[in-house]
């Protein structure tokens, strides 16, 4: 059935590859944003997987052809930021509005590198450098438009 998607995908005009993953339960799509929109091929997929297209909401055509919810930001960068917008909500909740994970994030690593230092066990920090540059691309490639 998966299969099937993917080969329907596959003929739309503009799509230049499609590929279904078992492993990761998706569909990659490479396709022409001049040629055909993101939201066609969600309708598509959505179409053959029997829902109603008015349950495929708040997705449009962003700049280049990208998925972006209303407000222009990618969609998957949209649900990352609406996960941790949820638990920073719950963080200040817990600390009483004191804190927030803007403030405890930083202050965690910090905590974290003295110790490891103090303990003699300073190294290159591979994972947790490749964080901050991941952290430090998403803020700056997925923040939502100045209005």
């Amino acid at each position: 059935m998966n299969e099937q998607l993917a080969d329907s995908v596959r003929t739309l005009e503009g799509v230049q590859a499609c590929q279904y993953s078992p492993q990761a339960r998706s569909l990659l799509v490479l396709f022409e944003p001049d040629t055909i929109a993101a939201r066609s091929i969600v309708e598509v997929a959505a179409r053959h997987a029997g829902v109603d297209d008015n349950q495929v909401v708040g997705l449009t055509d962003g700049p280049n052809g990208r998925a972006s919810d209303r407000n222009g930001q990618a969609t998957f960068a949209a649900g990352m930021s609406a996960a941790f917008g949820a638990l920073d909500d719950q963080v200040r909740h817990a600390t009483r509005g004191v804190a927030g994970l803007r403030t405890l994030l930083p202050v965690a690593l910090t905590v974290w590198a003295v110790r490891e230092i103090a303990l003699g066990r300073a190294a290159p920090l591979a994972w947790s450098s490749a964080l901050w540059y991941a952290h430090g691309l998403f803020r700056d490639y997925n923040s939502p438009p100045p209005s």
